[in-house]
């Protein structure tokens, strides 16, 4: 059965092991579905691009883990991203679904601020960031 699930907050690898296989089938996830049919949502705070010197060991195994899952995975950027990188020329900007968008991996896309995406016919616009309460001054 076809899905599109919705999380936030990963903050790297702070919180990534909430994407484990037991949380996701409590929420009835389909592990059958394939990566063409089965989505996840990052809504903000991905956190995994942010390395300055290129991608770090850790950042690489987590981003290929991510790859590697049964289902596509999405993230919209939020207000704790490393910026300069996400939006460099590192990671090619494509046309997915109806908007642009950049791929990380095969399957680890980031779609970007004010595009729109049809996803198994359901219409998505997508925007990030927010003010913070852990910004002071501009610097986190």
């Amino acid at each position: 059965m076809a899905g599109i699930w919705v999380t936030g907050d990963l903050h790297g690898t702070i919180d990534i092991k909430k994407l484990n296989k037991k949380n996701l089938m409590s929420n009835k996830f389909d592990f059958d579905g394939g990566k063409d049919q089965n989505f996840m949502i990052i809504a903000g705070d991905f956190g995994l691009i942010w390395d300055w010197h290129g991608e770090s060991k850790e950042e690489k195994y987590w981003l290929d883990w991510l790859d590697s899952r049964p289902h596509t995975v999405l993230f919209v950027d939020g207000n704790h991203e490393n910026f300069d990188i996400l939006y460099s020329d590192k990671y090619p900007i494509v046309e997915w679904h109806g908007g642009k968008a950049q791929k990380i991996r095969e399957n680890v896309i980031h779609l970007l601020r004010g595009e729109i995406y049809t996803i198994l016919d359901k219409t998505f616009w997508t925007f990030g960031g927010a003010s913070s309460h852990d910004i002071k001054d501009g610097v986190l």
